[in-house]
């Protein structure tokens, strides 16, 4: 004979797990509306739980404080990406959001297993994080979509840049000099060797030619050339160079080995290197894709229904 339950007994059974549930302490997952929704957005709605996980998530991962506001508004932004990259015909796979959400253990040295304990540890369902990755993924396609669409740098841009960012950090003068040392003997005094370094001194017209005489001077050594530029010395050092004239030297100094005077062989403004462009085209293509990610989420949250609640 087939046993039947009422449907009394039945609701009296179900009733019964459940407070047997809340009795041990297990967690029911709570439907939409007891979560509090604070926003609809094309009816998906955004609630009070998935704030305070976005919250939880920018302080743990991204080692941001970030407050109730602007996390709701990236919560929306989110499901603003995710809309527009169905309309356009991209879809984020799962084993898409699975591959980077693995690299994120990875880079905390722990497995994806362990990686979830530490999430759940911090108040984070891992589900959050792989909610946060899928916008994320899907913004990077709509991106460089747009980015195709008239993102390039062009070389008038370029130049432009490097003009502005050598304006604003003064142009940089390499000075090619030489070092002539009058060398005062233990014990000596240094009037005879300023006397003597005044006059090579003022004899002195030609970096080519100049230093032969030099050279069979006693006591006096010649050292080799060496290039200073003008953002790497002290400004008084600066001034000095600037007002010597190239194929000149300065008036004598003091040194630790005796007397020193220095040839002006060399200025020339540093060229703008290779490495300097590339750095500059990444600066600005970076700044390019942030001002039009800016513009364009404005764009797709204006025809998007977003209801605030």
């Amino acid at each position: 004979m087939v046993m039947t339950r009422s449907p009394r007994t039945f609701l009296a059974g179900i009733l019964a797990l459940i407070a047997l549930a809340l009795g041990m302490g297990l967690a029911l997952p709570a439907p939409v509306a007891a979560q509090g929704v604070v926003a609809l957005v094309n009816s998906r709605p955004v609630t009070n739980f998935d704030i305070d996980q976005r919250i939880r998530i920018a302080a743990l991962i991204e080692r941001r404080a970030l407050g109730r506001k602007p996390a709701l508004e990236e919560l929306i932004d989110d499901q603003v990406k995710l809309i527009e990259a169905a309309r356009v015909g991209y879809r984020v796979t799962d084993e898409g959001v699975a591959a980077e959400y693995l690299k994120m253990a990875k880079g905390a040295r722990q497995s994806e297993r362990e990686f979830d304990e530490t999430l759940k540890r911090s108040g984070i369902q891992p589900n959050s994080l792989r909610d946060k990755i899928r916008a994320d993924l899907a913004w990077v396609v709509l991106l460089r979509d747009q980015q195709r669409r008239g993102g390039e740098i062009s070389n008038a841009e370029l130049d432009q840049a490097i003009a502005e960012k050598r304006k604003s950090e003064g142009a940089v003068t390499e000075y090619t000099l030489r070092q002539v040392v009058f060398i005062v003997p233990r014990g000596g005094a240094p009037g005879s060797r300023i006397a003597a370094a005044n006059a090579v001194r003022a004899k002195f017209t030609s970096c080519e030619t100049g230093f032969d005489e030099i050279r069979t001077l006693p006591d006096v050594a010649l050292r080799a050339p060496i290039v200073r530029a003008s953002n790497d010395i002290g400004k008084a050092l600066r001034d000095l160079l600037d007002k010597t004239p190239v194929n000149r030297m300065t008036p004598p100094s003091a040194s630790p080995e005796g007397i020193e005077i220095v040839a002006v062989c060399e200025k020339k403004e540093r060229s703008v290197t290779t490495a300097l462009r590339s750095n500059m085209v990444v600066e600005l293509a970076e700044k390019k894709v942030n001002e039009k990610a800016k513009v364009y989420i404005k764009e797709l949250r204006a025809k998007t229904e977003i209801k605030y609640r």
